[in-house]
């Protein structure tokens, strides 16, 4: 072998190791009724693990970028929402493609804007020209809606978010910082506030928030109002996102796909 080839092949192959010792950057991470983890990468790849083996699950549409919601309430039946296209793709356990839903084409929503899974397994979407919740069955039609919503609720702004869980849907108003309850039916239950917050995260049926100052409150869906948690644990307080389970926080750390639990502080 020459001088030459001897260059070429080393550095190949320090090339390869330095891809390799490249740490893992975790922009987000999700977790389903059953525990998995699904972990959204800096480079816009869904991953989680693959149980029967080392390597990962992974997914990436080149053509639609990095995705701005995910949903794994339904494992089987993944949502990866591109709002900009209004575009959702459903992914069944193993990421790969099952179907791809075109809101914009569907002729009982002006302007899609928020969604989420139903427990029904359907898709709530919020209308954000008429104003108003529906939720589409698997054939893509209203099976629950709502009328325009301004009078009632007295909003303008259009929700953030849509956090479902079992028999209960809430809207999240990111400007008035509040939550809009309503039945599966589609019933106004009413307001919850939401408490200032640099952070929110969303696992159901946990909303907590991170203030500026490290302290934490949890809300519960159900509940009437939300409960101060204290501070952060300092472990905590340079995490991209931390959630809440049913025992402590939830996260993931630098390089890492791996959910670690920190417990709660034990009240006195």
């Amino acid at each position: 072998m020459t001088l030459r080839s001897l260059v070429v092949v080393f550095l190949f192959v320090s090339c390869a190791a330095s891809r390799s010792q490249t740490p893992i950057g975790v922009a987000d991470f999700f977790i389903d009724p059953m525990g998995k983890a699904y972990f959204l990468l800096d480079d816009d790849r869904l991953v989680t693990g693959n149980q029967l083996g080392a390597n990962t699950y992974s997914f990436y549409d080149s053509s639609l970028g990095s995705p701005d919601y995910v949903d794994v309430a339904n494992p089987f039946q993944i949502l990866v929402y591109y709002r900009a296209y209004g575009t959702v793709l459903v992914l069944d356990r193993t990421l790969s493609e099952l179907d791809r839903i075109d809101l914009f084409a569907n002729q009982h929503i002006r302007q899609p804007g928020a969604i989420a899974r139903s427990y029904d397994n359907g898709i709530w979407v919020f209308d954000n020209w008429n104003y108003r919740l529906l939720r589409l069955n698997e054939r893509g039609e209203p099976d629950q809606q709502t009328n325009n919503l301004r009078l009632q609720l007295g909003e303008d702004s259009e929700p953030a978010a849509i956090f479902v869980d079992r028999t209960t849907v809430m809207l999240y108003f990111r400007e008035s910082s509040r939550l809009a309850v309503f039945t599966n039916y589609g019933e106004f239950r009413g307001w919850v506030a939401v408490p200032p917050h640099s952070r929110l995260s969303w696992n159901a049926p946990y909303l907590l928030g991170i203030k500026d100052d490290g302290t934490v409150w949890n809300y519960t869906s159900g509940q009437t109002q939300t409960i101060p948690l204290g501070s952060l644990p300092a472990a905590l307080t340079g995490m991209s996102k931390v959630m809440a389970g049913p025992t402590g926080y939830l996260s993931v750390g630098p390089g890492e796909l791996l959910v670690t639990t920190t417990e709660f502080p034990e009240k006195n």
